[in-house]
């Protein structure tokens, strides 16, 4: 008789977000996984070879999800609309947020790099996400409007967040208006 499998990877994945998030890095062992989600320790390893594996495919979950939320927004030259729209997505995906905007790969994969194919998806979303980000701020490519364009509509947004996921709390009530004035006091394009 086949037994249908009771645990997915999206709980593995799920559950090593919430670890890193509440935790950082070191929190996402295999045996703490395996604890947030009731799973033999077995059961992980069946899905995911090693714990760079599972924090690989956790990442570009994370990752995709964000970038899903901007790049529309960024191919529509949009790039106040994209900066805001990091606030909604941060407070519809906590976790996630958390655990993509306050911990960065080095961090992540210092003991291990993720295995290939997972690096490869990640260079693939990287790729249309830097394509969505180019059309964004088209035909400028100097290092100055780079750089502004980077920090009007990523870095500056993304410091405003960080106090307060730090914390686990929603973004503050101030923080559209605060990413608002950034845009308007100094435009992507100078």
């Amino acid at each position: 008789m086949v037994r249908t499998a009771r645990f997915t990877e999206d709980d593995f994945i799920e559950a090593a977000m919430s670890l890193v998030a509440e935790g950082g890095p070191t929190a996402a062992t295999m045996q703490a996984i395996a604890r947030r989600t009731g799973a033999p320790t077995g059961s992980i390893y069946h899905r995911f070879d090693s714990r760079s594996a599972i924090l690989g495919a956790a990442w570009n979950s994370a990752y995709a999800s964000f970038t899903g939320a901007l790049a529309p927004l960024l191919h529509q030259r949009q790039a106040r609309e994209a900066a805001l729209a990091i606030l909604p997505w941060a407070e519809a995906n906590p976790r996630r947020a958390a655990f993509l905007l306050l911990h960065d790969p080095v961090s992540l994969f210092e003991d291990s790099p993720p295995p290939p194919t997972q690096r490869q998806a990640l260079d693939r979303l990287e790729t249309a996400f830097d394509a969505a980000f180019r059309a964004c701020i088209a035909p400028a490519t100097d290092d100055e409007t780079l750089a502004r364009a980077r920090f009007l509509i990523f870095d500056g947004p993304i410091a405003i967040l960080r106090p307060s996921l730090s914390r686990a709390l929603p973004p503050p009530p101030h923080a559209a208006r605060l990413i608002a004035d950034l845009h308007a006091g100094m435009p992507v394009a100078a």
